[in-house]
């Protein structure tokens, strides 16, 4: 029955117009200012994009509902699976348009996904949260108000994305309303800018920027995965540094957004934050790495893409800045297809874990990390394997499901198609893609309620639920309001 409903969801219409077409959208605040995944409408807006079941009235309900709550997010993260209150994402756009055969490979694509299917997928992904109180953040939106509405932040913005990319030349003409309009510059920023394009913008001559094809700026097409940019750890922030020049400004945008936008009001920024320029690559790190096993303890995998060394300085910034006690550097293969800790392990409930085994009953040399009494950061290679940890960890002896049910050919098959990359929304309530079969299967089994959603273009991107969303805010018992 599930997958029918969901079925019946895609059917129904779409507008056509793009993700970041804002001519048609207000940005004008609700009534105490507070900007909400939501905007207030004109005539129609980037939400109508959104299949809900849910009436008008039902979503003025949950405006008010978090309007009283507050101006600003409290972030809290001290799990995994938590009742999920508030997410950040990016619903993909012209950016991925920017893909052909000759340059996916280097933006990190095997294969070119259908933008409109990929955006239907997209909006019933971020529908099936909203159905259940999910508050869902936009960053595409709150870029749009900060452009609009925080001239120094913008202008701070532009600069270090123009700086960081070699081409600070072009930084005044960028913010010049008479070539680029606010919608136009919002574009750019995620689908980059061509010569030709830049030219008949400006009329000004200009060479494409070196070993950039034709773009002065390039195109983020990875940015739809809003977990690597930062992620909440506690009541702070780490803002990543990533392997890949080609996803750099997803951090600089997102960490812009957490450190300027009203709604992030007041959140520290404890790791990577613009005022510590230092704490940046070739020390890399990424979100899909970082998994919050419980207040005191974070599991970060050593990956293609976050190196030991990272880890170690994170780990300080971590004892010094919040209540983790414990880190653990778990090691994976240095493989596209296990390029994070989160590609072949998540947590769907206290004590309980889905993975890839294998991958995840091969693991060796294993590190963790804690601070002494003198403020020593002490690393010490582990006894126990990691089924004992996280037993440890939790108090209880770890639930493993396994990915494609345990069956070899099954767990490669789905592992390729993320099926261990779920998110959980609640308690034993996780999202996945639901050609995963075999491993709803057996969560299914294992007692873990599955919301399954249609990810046949979203998964060309090599990336499932997890990777799509940044936690800002678990429900916790002592949590800040």
């Amino acid at each position: 029955m599930r997958w029918k409903t969901a079925l019946w969801r895609m059917s129904r219409p779409f507008p056509r117009h793009s993700a970041l077409d804002f001519s048609r959208v207000s940005f004008k605040a609700a009534a105490d200012n507070r900007r909400t995944a939501e905007p207030v409408l004109r005539r129609c807006t980037l939400c109508t994009h959104i299949p809900s079941n849910r009436s008008p009235q039902y979503h003025r309900d949950q405006l008010e509902r978090a309007n009283a709550q507050g101006n600003s997010v409290n972030f809290n993260i001290v799990n995994e699976y938590d009742p999920l209150e508030c997410v950040l994402v990016h619903r993909p756009g012209d950016e991925i348009e920017r893909l052909t055969h000759d340059n996916m490979e280097r933006f990190l694509f095997e294969d070119i996904p259908f933008l409109k299917r990929m955006q239907e997928e997209h909006d019933a992904f971020c529908s099936a949260m909203r159905e259940r109180g999910i508050n869902v953040f936009y960053i595409e939106k709150m870029i749009f108000e900060l452009l609009t509405e925080h001239r120094a932040a913008a202008e701070a913005l532009i600069e270090t994305v123009c700086r960081v990319e070699g081409v600070p030349a072009i930084t005044q003409e960028l913010l010049d309303a008479k070539h680029f309009s606010n919608e136009s510059l919002l574009q750019v920023l995620f689908a980059g800018i061509t010569t030709e394009e830049y030219q008949k913008k400006t009329g000004r001559r200009s060479p494409p920027s070196p070993a950039k094809e034709d773009y002065i700026l390039e195109p983020i097409p990875n940015a739809y995965f809003s977990r690597d940019p930062a992620v909440v750890v506690g009541q702070t922030v780490i803002s990543c540094k990533m392997h890949y020049f080609e996803r750099v400004r997803e951090t600089i945008l997102t960490r812009a957004v957490l450190e300027h936008h009203p709604e992030f009001a007041g959140q520290k920024i404890s790791y990577g934050g613009s005022s510590s320029p230092t704490e940046d690559r070739p020390f890399t790190i990424e979100g899909g790495d970082i998994i919050v096993l419980n207040r005191e303890a974070l599991l970060i995998g050593a990956s293609e893409r976050t190196r030991s060394e990272t880890i170690e300085v994170l780990a300080r910034k971590a004892f010094e800045d919040g209540d983790v006690k414990r880190v653990y550097e778990i090691p994976i293969p240095t493989e596209r297809t296990f390029m994070h800790l989160d590609t072949v392990l998540t947590i769907v409930d206290h004590g309980v874990v889905v993975w890839f085994p294998g991958v995840m009953e091969h693991i060796k040399y294993i590190h963790h990390l804690e601070m002494d009494e003198s403020g020593k950061v002490l690393r010490q290679a582990e006894s126990r394997n990691l089924e004992q940890i996280l037993s440890d960890e939790f108090g209880q002896q770890v639930q493993i499901v396994r990915t494609g049910g345990g069956d070899e050919h099954f767990a490669s098959r789905e592992q390729r198609t993320d099926g261990t990359n779920t998110l959980a929304l609640a308690p034993r309530v996780a999202c996945t893609y639901e050609r995963n079969t075999r491993t709803i299967a057996a969560m299914e089994e294992a007692g873990i309620e599955c919301v399954s959603i249609i990810g046949s273009e979203l998964v060309r991107g090599l990336g499932g639920p997890r990777c799509m969303t940044m936690p800002l805010r678990r429900r916790s018992a002592d949590a800040k309001a």
